[in-house]
């Protein structure tokens, strides 16, 4: 199925049976360097998104789609809704197919960052020094990076010797990770308001969005000082355990 007719098709579903509220705005992107690929008939679509050590699940379902058996790709599927809001159908659904709720974060937002915006000490880091740092810190599907062919670059902090302390990933949505050694001196930071003047920088609107667990006090404290406020959008995340590409 070429991108022209997954678009056509999905105006068949409704959104009540679905994840995509986190669909990449730069789809057909993603379908050009085949990292997504698409499958539907007349009770369900799906989309999957490839990354680093995981499959990347959207879907939408019509209301009478609930027995569908789950597809031997699904490894990962991430469900965004707002408070009070909850679409327990597509929940319930995700658990019907043996999804298991690993986890849920917080949307955190600031329409400024309180400091300084300055690249200052900071130096460009390559996609692999990013993954390794990342996933040292990370497991995959807490991250939100793009698979390797569509790495927007990263920013990172270095020790004297030359050695990787920090990153921060540049995409839409950032993941930033400093070594355990180096933390608490202000590097998380450091990484995030030269993130925040990349984006100033390159024209976008100055209003940014972190995902922090409610348990993760030390990201907590530190987003809240540089201007950020929880807001009423959570995410939970849902695992297929033990499934294969």
């Amino acid at each position: 199925m070429d991108f022209d007719s997954y678009v056509e098709l999905q105006k068949q579903y409704s959104r009540k049976i679905s994840n995509d509220y986190t669909l990449p705005a730069d789809l057909r992107k993603r379908f050009d360097c085949g990292v997504m690929t698409v499958s539907g008939d007349d009770r369900a679509l799906f989309l999957f998104e490839r990354r680093e050590g995981l499959t990347k699940l959207y879907f939408r379902l019509l209301d009478t789609s609930a027995e569908l058996k789950p597809h031997k790709s699904m490894l990962a599927s991430f469900l965004i809704y707002r408070e009070n809001r909850t679409p327990e159908i597509a929940a319930n659904w995700l658990l019907g197919q043996g999804f298991v709720k690993t986890k849920t974060l917080r949307r955190h937002t600031a329409v400024a960052i309180t400091g300084d915006l300055s690249l200052d000490g900071v130096e460009r880091a390559t996609a692999d020094e990013t993954y390794s740092m990342l996933g040292r810190h990370f497991n995959a599907e807490e991250v939100d990076l793009p698979a390797r062919d569509l790495f927007d670059g990263a920013l990172c902090i270095r020790s004297g010797g030359g050695a990787l302390i920090g990153a921060i990933y540049l995409g839409q949505r950032p993941a930033l990770a400093v070594s355990p050694e180096a933390r608490g001196q202000g590097f998380g930071r450091k990484l995030y308001r030269a993130y925040a003047a990349t984006k100033v920088r390159d024209g976008q609107k100055p209003i940014f969005h972190v995902w922090i667990s409610p348990h993760n006090a030390a990201s907590l404290a530190m987003f809240k000082s540089l201007g950020f406020t929880a807001d009423t959008v959570v995410s939970d995340c849902y695992v297929l355990l033990g499934g294969k590409v």
